[in-house]
């Protein structure tokens, strides 16, 4: 199995997903969007030991993103689908374009509550 695929695997086991399930497309843009960025934070967490607590954070982050715009669905199984539906070449080249977007959009986050933790202050 593809490296990528394997990490991936973990990903979804760390979140008890289904392995079979089907599908649901299309996946609107900014669920895709929030997929990929699951997607890239399993693989960290299942690359590096040391990355697994950022990884898995991240990925809840970016499930919970999912969940609320999309209530009632089971997002781990949809991603789970979604993840397993993708060409393996296009999805190693989807997770270098999507780095820089999902970290970007994790540490503005992480300012914003740095910063209204310090304005309560």
């Amino acid at each position: 199995m593809n490296p990528i695929l394997a990490t991936m695997a973990l990903g979804t086991a760390l979140l008890g997903t289904p392995a079979a399930a089907q599908a649901q497309d299309p996946v609107p843009e900014m669920d895709r969007k929030d997929m990929e960025c699951v997607a890239l934070f399993a693989t960290m967490a299942g690359r590096d030991p040391e990355y697994v607590v950022a990884g898995t954070v991240g990925m809840a982050y970016f499930l919970g993103r999912l969940e609320g715009r999309n209530p009632g669905i089971n997002q781990s199984e949809r991603f789970s689908n979604w993840l397993h539906s993708q060409d393996e070449a296009a999805l190693g080249t989807m997770l270098d374009q999507a780095g820089e977007r999902c970290a970007g959009e994790l540490e503005t986050l992480g300012s914003s509550m740095v910063a209204a933790g310090s304005a309560g202050a």
